[in-house]
């Protein structure tokens, strides 16, 4: 990798432990075995790189969600769906965002960026939300609001689909809980098809809960 590769994979890990105000350019550097004079070269100082490293993020995360909106999105444009037909498009939706979630390295590098940003947003999120958080809550939004019978801008239905995200979100957020209680060392493919399976038999559960409660 060059140096400008270097510092945006240094930049996962630092940004990621130690957060924007956090991280100084000496880690930076020193992660990247680079010259610090090279962050303002490539990236115009700290604030560059942690943007660029969201984009990076954007790109190959939200990147690997994206066909799967594609294909759900011509779906609903095309037909109009069943609660069932929703239900399984969730479940396709769900099943490549745990993939995404469970990867060995999230936790300790670019998924605790994204969760910082929910929680001290910094001028970054404005770029995570319209490329990658926006698109995902407004396609799910949609087939809840099929299920529902209601509109996909109700509060209730937006309300409702942050619900339903955070059902696998808190699979990284709360990862230790779930390791200690089940001996896991790590997340691995049998571990990630019994979350998986978990997730979906209480996403029919709450979905039947929530159809016969419209």
């Amino acid at each position: 990798m060059d140096a400008k590769q270097r510092l945006i994979k240094a930049g996962l890990e630092i940004f990621g432990t130690f957060n924007l105000e956090g991280a100084t350019t000496r880690q930076l550097a020193d992660r990247a075995g680079v010259n610090q004079a090279a962050i303002p070269y490539y990236f115009g100082g700290k604030e560059g790189l942690y943007l660029a490293v969201i984009e990076h993020v954007v790109d190959h995360k939200a990147g690997r969600v994206r066909p799967v909106l594609l294909r759900i999105s011509d779906a609903l444009h095309k037909e109009r769906l069943t609660p069932n037909e929703a239900v399984d498009q969730i479940k396709t939706l769900f099943s490549v965002y745990l993939q995404i979630l469970l990867e060995d390295n999230a936790a300790t590098t670019w998924a605790r960026i994204i969760v910082r940003e929910q929680m001290q947003p910094t001028k970054a999120f404005h770029l995570l939300y319209e490329r990658w958080i926006r698109h995902v809550h407004e396609i799910l939004s949609a087939l809840l609001a099929i299920i529902l019978e209601k509109r996909p801008t109700d509060p209730n239905v937006i309300l409702r689909t942050h619900m339903l995200l955070g059902q696998i979100q808190i699979f990284l957020a709360g990862r230790e809980t779930v390791r200690r209680r089940l001996n896991w060392d790590r997340y691995d493919e049998n571990s990630r098809r019994q979350i998986q399976n978990a997730v979906f038999d209480q996403l029919d559960l709450f979905l039947e809960s929530l159809a016969t409660s419209v």
